[in-house]
């Protein structure tokens, strides 16, 4: 129940604990009022950190955690709070579950009962009368110590009964394949910031890496004059929903301050645009939004958009980007394991030199290897990987008139340090001046 009644102060009155206690209680339940107006649901975690470690000894640890319980209770541990002790979980955990859920929890408060204990031992209530020095203010000294009520936390699991106590869920704890006590990375939390939870920033930022990938394919798709058929106009309303759910979804993810609900109607809005492009799929199958669970439905809708941009327009050919580290020489970082795998590189390789003599010299003087010898390679005068002239590139690759194709033999030592540090070098002399270098991988199908 809320207290939105204003004290009544008026001249001559005999003040005591419950005009305070009374005022205290309006402005706080007026604020919970205000925030559940605004917002759905106003609980949940803005952040919060346990601690591995211990819990690979079988102990559960609060590092620091913030956020707001379901009844508008706000800690912020362990600034403002104090964690609540650490507790052994080895006889909580059921050996027939393979998981549990670690709650935070607080005694609910009474409306006509204590709510503070003035000794701590054996507390069972809301608050707890703890002695704390604070100084005047003005002047900075006259330090005086003050009673102040601080929140009877405690940890405890699922499986644990619940009566009395606001709960609050942290994490979930499962037995890896050892037998040792491991947080689930999956588990997502009720949030009230996306920060909060590092399985929804993870799911966030692999979407926002997908669509702009994506996006850059679409942009270089090939588009001839005057009417544009099917395919292209397909394409064109593709690369649309893709590029306005990407600068939102980006800002979402730099700030992590962002409702999660928030972020799920933008992923929403993009997974029922990519419904149109699909002939056995329909908004209406969407997941639903549930903040007390949000997991499930998140990583529904993240294998919806990622499966449906692969149905829509496969994914076949994939750029690294390669930043010039010195004069002659290339570099590029492979973020994209697949470019490890079943797939064909090719560079794309323009010089102000003629083409004929670009075909001839390129696969003799152009030299690939990891970025991390590639200088050493030059100097001992080896070839690298062995590359080969294309004729005509392949279909997926973007193709440019002024270019010469190559391809690039994955075999070798060249290729297995490649593998271990995930950065290609490329090195192209000056006997090609002016070279415009592009290096693109073709997934197998």
């Amino acid at each position: 129940m809320r207290f939105l009644s204003r004290v009544v102060w008026s001249e001559g009155m005999y003040l005591g604990p419950h005009h305070f206690q009374v005022q205290g209680r309006y402005f706080e339940d007026s604020l919970h009022f205000a925030a559940s107006a605004l917002m759905g649901q106003p609980y949940g975690l803005m952040g919060c950190l346990l601690d591995p470690d211990a819990l690979s000894n079988g102990t559960l640890s609060v590092i620091h955690a913030r956020g707001i319980f379901r009844d508008g209770l706000q800690f912020h541990m362990p600034e403002c709070d104090a964690a609540p002790a650490p507790r052994a979980i080895g006889d909580l955990f059921p050996p027939i579950r393979s998981s549990v859920v670690v709650l935070l929890g607080v005694p609910e408060r009474l409306e006509n009962g204590p709510n503070c204990s003035m000794n701590e031992a054996g507390s069972q209530t809301r608050y707890v009368a703890r002695n704390r020095p604070y100084a005047d203010e003005t002047t900075g000294r006259d330090e005086r110590t003050i009673e102040v009520g601080g929140k009877d936390f405690r940890l405890l699991l699922d499986t644990e009964p619940q009566d009395g106590l606001v709960c609050l869920p942290l994490a979930r704890v499962m037995r890896d394949g050892a037998g040792q006590y491991v947080f689930d990375p999956s588990f997502v939390p009720p949030c009230l910031q996306i920060g909060a939870s590092e399985h929804l920033m993870l799911l966030l930022r692999r979407l926002i890496e997908i669509l702009g990938e994506k996006s850059s394919t679409l942009s270089r798709a090939p588009s001839g004059g005057g009417d544009r058929s099917s395919r292209e106009i397909a394409n064109f309303w593709l690369l649309h929903a893709v590029n306005s759910a990407l600068a939102a979804l980006r800002h979402q993810w730099t700030s992590k301050r962002g409702h999660p609900e928030e972020i799920f109607l933008e992923l929403s809005r993009l997974a029922g645009a990519l419904c149109t492009f699909s002939l056995d799929s329909h908004p209406r199958n969407l997941p639903s939004f549930d903040h007390d669970n949000p997991g499930p439905c998140f990583d529904a809708l993240d294998y919806h958009i990622r499966t449906h941009l692969e149905i829509t327009v496969p994914t076949r050919c994939i750029e690294i980007p390669l930043v010039q580290t010195a004069s002659c020489f290339y570099e590029g970082e492979i973020t994209d394991t697949r470019c490890l795998d079943r797939s064909s590189w090719v560079i794309a390789l323009h010089a102000t030199t003629g083409d004929a003599d670009l075909i001839e010299k390129g696969p003799r003087l152009v030299k690939v290897c990891s970025a991390k010898f590639i200088g050493e390679l030059v100097k001992r005068a080896m070839a690298g990987l062995p590359m080969a002239h294309l004729p005509m590139p392949p279909p997926s690759v973007p193709m440019r008139v002024e270019s010469q194709y190559f391809s690039v033999s994955k075999s070798g030592p060249f290729w297995d340090n490649i593998m271990v540090t995930r950065r290609v070098g490329i090195y192209v002399p000056d006997e090609l001046p002016d070279p415009d270098l592009k290096l693109f991988v073709v997934l197998d199908a």
